[in-house]
């Protein structure tokens, strides 16, 4: 069995399975190699085990499930048509695209969610910032799987089109929250209470939004 080998001043020697399966062994200074390679075959079923597991996570998160044929969007679930050639489209409650490999149906997927994502992300601002007598200067829709919005310094607003994979009352929060920054550029007890004028439950949105960023299809690739 293949791994990296990395000697230091630790006691004990201890095997490391890393995000992409490889297998890493930590040993001290002066463990014989044959003890090290006796180790790790000792620990063979833990490691095929661990790497297993690994595999079919990564098949599962990388089907950004085109298996059901279905999509996320808004907090519902649409389906997926396939046609032979043109350019992919959403058209009322049916996601369309072209035929290709796993990587083309991905980059396909994307381009929709952002166009869908410029479209409702917009609208949603215009509304609740008239409602908030506030004025952003921009918006922007990126890729950001970490973070589902931010407002700069010049009031600008970005967004992730993989908030179009929320439920729409916790995307709605998202948007406040943000325009909530143009009125106070922190998370300042002042900043809450304007939050909770729209968002009462902004907790219970966050809690939302943590698990929508759990479910397979929210790691599609880039």
């Amino acid at each position: 069995m293949e791994y990296t080998l990395i000697r230091s001043k630790r006691k004990t020697a201890v095997i490391q399975i890393q995000k992409d399966g490889s297998v890493v062994v930590r040993a001290p200074q002066r463990l014989a190699k044959k003890e090290i390679d006796r180790f790790v075959q000792q620990k063979s079923e833990w490691i095929s085990f661990h790497q297993d597991k690994i595999k079919r996570e990564r098949e599962k998160q990388g089907s950004f499930s085109f298996l059901d044929g279905r999509f996320p969007l808004l907090g519902a679930m649409f389906p997926v048509e396939y046609l032979d050639e043109g350019k992919p489209f959403y058209h009322e409650g049916t996601f369309f695209l072209y035929k290709g490999s796993e990587e083309e149906l991905c980059a396909q997927a994307q381009q929709l969610y952002r166009k869908i994502a410029r479209e409702e992300l917009s609208r949603r601002v215009a509304f609740y910032a008239q409602k908030m007598g506030v004025s952003p200067t921009a918006i922007r829709i990126n890729g950001a799987k970490g973070r589902w919005g931010s407002c700069s310094g010049k009031n600008s607003l970005n967004f992730s089109w993989r908030l179009m994979m929320a439920p729409e009352h916790a995307v709605n929060y998202v948007v406040v929250h943000e325009l909530c920054h143009i009125l106070h550029h922190d998370h300042s007890r002042e900043f809450w209470q304007e939050v909770e004028r729209f968002f009462p439950d902004w907790k219970e949105c966050r809690n939302i939004l943590a698990q929508t960023s759990q479910k397979p299809y929210f790691m599609i690739q880039e």
